[in-house]
This record gives C-alpha cells, structure tokens and sequence, in this order.
C-alpha cells in the first residue's frame, strides 16, 4: 500500500508520507466535526446482485461535464462492484432516515431486505423511499487516496425533491432541518 501522493501542481514525485500527520482518533474527531450530507452509494454485482454502502463523503465536483464524487475505502465490496459494473448511484437520504443508514453502514447481509427500491437505467438499485435525490453515474475516474478511493461519476440521469429535507450527520450524531423554500 502506498503512503503518499503525487504533487499534482509540479507532477513530482510520490513523497512519502508515512509518520506525518495526525493520529487517526484525531482525525476522526475533526472530521465529526464537519457536518456531511448523508448518502447511500449503490451497484450490482457482476452476477445482478444490489450492493451498497453508506457515505457521508460525497460532494458535488463539475458542472461541465457534471460530476460528482465519492470517497470508498479500498476493501469494500460496493468499490470492486462499481469498478466492475462501471456504473453507481448516489442516493441522498432524507431527514429521518436514520435506520437506511444505519443499515447500509454495516457489512455483510442483503442490506435491500426490507428497504423500497427499484431498478434504474442500467439495473442500479434506486431506492424509493427515505431520500431527497439521487444521481446515476457512469464510473468517470479512480484515484487512489490514502485507504480509500477517490471515485469519481458522470451523472447521466437523476431527479430531485426540492421539497425534502436532508440526512445530515455531525458530532456522530443524525440531525435534519427543514428544506429552503
């Protein structure tokens, strides 16, 4: 596993970083610290399967072309099934949509039991109820960042409730507010 990173400005060299930094506690921390929409990324499997995860890293990236992007750790099951599929979705959870996250949060189990979805373009898993929006992406780029991996997705189709309001986590906790008018 590599400990560094390429300086993108001057293309250097990867520079290691190994011992610098914070401890990680630390860093989780600071990161409670920022509050983050709270999402549920999805795909299929290469035999048809639905998979998905939980993500709090998730931020929008281009406008031209639209991009967004999202942060997976290197050993999950939804990063290889994405590599695979080249295809995800981004779901955005509602305020009150606790027990989906909580449930896409873990690892291992049919995490689709009990939760309302649907097939979108491609076959990607939709869900369909407990979220504000979601976003269909085509794998546009990977790029490997420490324990995860910066995944980044063309979106190509998606719909909004302006109405709704978001998931939001802080403090590791689940907080909502009423959506702007």
């Amino acid at each position: 596993m590599s400990t560094g990173f390429t300086d993108c400005m001057s293309m250097s060299p990867v520079v290691n970083l190994a011992g610098y930094g914070i401890e990680a506690d630390h860093f989780r921390s600071l990161a409670a610290a920022l509050p983050t929409g709270v999402t549920v990324v999805t795909t299929l499997t290469a035999d048809g399967a639905p998979v998905g995860m939980t993500s709090g890293a998730v931020c929008s990236l281009s406008c031209e072309p639209p991009l967004v992007l999202t942060c997976i750790g290197k050993g999950s099951q939804t990063l290889g099934a994405i590599k695979q599929r080249q295809s995800f979705c981004v779901n955005v959870l509602a305020s009150g949509s606790d027990a989906i996250s909580n449930r896409f949060a873990t690892s291992g189990g049919d995490k689709f039991t009990d939760v309302d979805w649907r097939p979108g373009p491609g076959g990607l898993p939709v869900l369909t109820t407990g979220t504000t929006a979601h976003a269909i992406c085509e794998l546009y780029q990977v790029a490997p960042a420490g324990d995860h991996e910066i995944v980044i997705g063309l979106i190509v189709a998606g719909d909004s409730d302006p109405s709704g309001s978001p998931l939001v986590y802080y403090r590791r906790g689940y907080a909502g507010f009423d959506a702007l008018a």
